[in-house]
């Protein structure tokens, strides 16, 4: 579980040292309590959400409205400001070139969840209390992984519309991707096909 090692790194390493301070007992009472922490760390595990696995869920919006997915790596968008403009949508204003321009960064392991479907499985996740949205959708390039979709690419960066404005993504952008805790997934899909049951007419 590779998002878990540097965890369970740090925890190995405290266990260690209080294995090297005791005996007996109270190593073995030590250890337990470090697998158990350990085993507890491992059901926040986050796994990229794919074309596969919505495949082989098929979930429905509604369900997809109900689980909690997170933004793996960053995505920052920016547009040029007017000279007159005074209104942002909520990022930071920056001088780039000599250029004023308006950035807005959604940093890795932003919550965020969906509010919307599309065609071909596309996804509109919110970031913001305020409903601004990205597209994202299967990336067949990532393993189908889902990524930010844009109406338009320039090389790797992207033309997207956020807030009701033009933003452009930086390249690195591109591999930012959508995970979710796959125990949530599992819960709506066993959810999903549980039948209400029949009885017989009289």
């Amino acid at each position: 579980m590779p998002a878990k090692i540097s965890s369970f790194s740090k925890l190995y390493g405290i266990i260690v040292v209080e294995l090297r301070k005791n005996d007996g007992m109270k190593s073995t009472l030590t250890l337990s309590a470090f697998l158990m922490l350990f085993f507890a760390s491992c059901s926040y595990y986050l796994s990229p959400y794919t074309s596969k696995i919505q495949r082989e869920t098929n979930l429905s919006e509604e369900q997809l409205k109900k689980i909690q997915f997170y933004l793996e790596g960053d995505i920052v968008i920016y547009r040029a400001l007017g000279t007159s403009e005074t209104q942002i949508t909520g990022g930071e204003i920056k001088i780039v070139n000599g250029e004023k321009v308006e950035e807005v960064v959604i940093a890795s392991g932003t919550p965020g969840v969906i509010i919307g479907t599309q065609e071909s499985g596309k996804l509109l996740v919110s970031f913001e209390s305020d409903g601004s949205y990205l597209l994202f959708g299967p990336n067949g390039d990532y393993g189908g992984k889902y990524t930010m979709m844009a109406k338009e690419w320039e090389g790797r960066a992207g033309i997207v519309d956020y807030a009701g404005k033009e933003y452009k993504s930086t390249p690195e952008s591109i591999y930012a991707y959508l995970t979710v805790n796959m125990e949530e997934v599992n819960n709506s899909t066993v959810e999903s096909k549980q039948a209400s049951g029949r009885t017989i007419d009289q």
